[in-house]
């Protein structure tokens, strides 16, 4: 009886595993070996694969492949929506349970195709950039924040001739990738220039310290709202996901200390310590027990 009471249990368990999934975190070795499998990369992607895995890693996502960035982009390498349904021909919460190979494959198919536009070429051919080498990670910041932007930036001949609503340039995205400070000196070959508008860090993860929360079009939000966004800006989950995920663990608890005590009192049942008359009373305080605890978790 003692096994077969394990089994249930075991039973029980594997039914609220789907429920309760995490956040699936990944490295920077993932990433590269995803890049080098991936079927839509060109030759390019392949060889800076490393360089994508910083975008990842130091911008984007933290290497979280369920991450939502509060307003409008998902997954590892934070794809849109629209690119979502483009490329992964699924909808954003499906995208963010994909596997880290399959994201990555929606996410070169889309680079593979910016990556031949006239722009990238153009920023390819001059080698260096307002002072600065032109190597992976500027180019796919390029790609990231936008070809029309990139083209802005280029057009000005300065890093600073873009900024997004967040303060966040092209060359500053291209140095937080790398692992530098943004407008800071590359170390190596030139210098890259500060932008002269005092914009520091910009989109990704990281937070900034702004008299309010705003969204993608720069508007201040409600306060409400505001604690939302920024609860899911610093945990990668919004407040409705950890209330299911509370509530099915809650759920699941309850369920598992019911039918260990029915297990029990069935057990006792069938080795005639219980008449039937006893059984039908624990049922149904078993019941009543179950309906009280729903009715809880329901209110909340």
């Amino acid at each position: 009886m003692a096994v077969q009471r394990m089994s249930r249990m075991s039973a029980l368990l594997l039914a609220v595993m789907p429920c309760i999934a995490l956040a699936v975190l990944v490295s920077a070795a993932d990433i590269v070996k995803a890049i080098q499998s991936s079927p839509t990369a060109n030759a390019w992607l392949r060889q800076n694969a490393a360089a994508v895995a910083n975008l990842a890693l130091n911008v984007e996502s933290r290497g979280e492949t369920t991450a939502f960035n509060g307003s409008c982009c998902y997954g590892v390498l934070q794809m849109n929506q629209a690119n979502i349904a483009r490329y992964a021909g699924v909808s954003p919460e499906q995208y963010r349970q994909q596997s880290l190979q399959q994201q990555i494959n929606a996410w070169t198919a889309l680079t593979s195709d910016a990556l031949q536009s006239r722009v990238v070429q153009d920023l390819l051919a001059l080698g260096t950039f307002d002072g600065r080498p032109v190597d992976g990670n500027l180019v796919l910041a390029c790609v990231q924040l936008g070809i029309g932007n990139c083209r802005q930036m280029l057009n000005s001949g300065r890093c600073a001739g873009f900024a997004d609503s967040n303060g966040t340039t092209i060359c500053s995205m291209a140095d937080r990738a790398a692992g530098r400070a943004p407008g800071g000196g590359t170390g190596g070959g030139g210098t890259t220039t500060p932008g002269g508008d005092g914009s520091g860090s910009g989109g990704g993860w990281k937070p900034t310290l702004d008299a309010c929360v705003k969204d993608a079009g720069g508007r201040c939000l409600p306060v409400a709202e505001s604690i939302q966004q920024g609860f899911v800006r610093g945990s990668g989950q919004s407040m409705g996901n950890v209330k299911r995920l509370v509530l099915t663990l809650g759920f699941a608890t309850c369920l598992l200390i019911i039918a260990v005590a029915i297990t029990g009192v069935w057990h006792r049942f069938s080795s005639g310590q219980l008449t039937s008359a006893q059984l039908k009373r624990y049922v149904f305080q078993g019941g009543i027990t179950l309906s009280i605890v729903l009715m809880a978790l329901a209110l909340l």
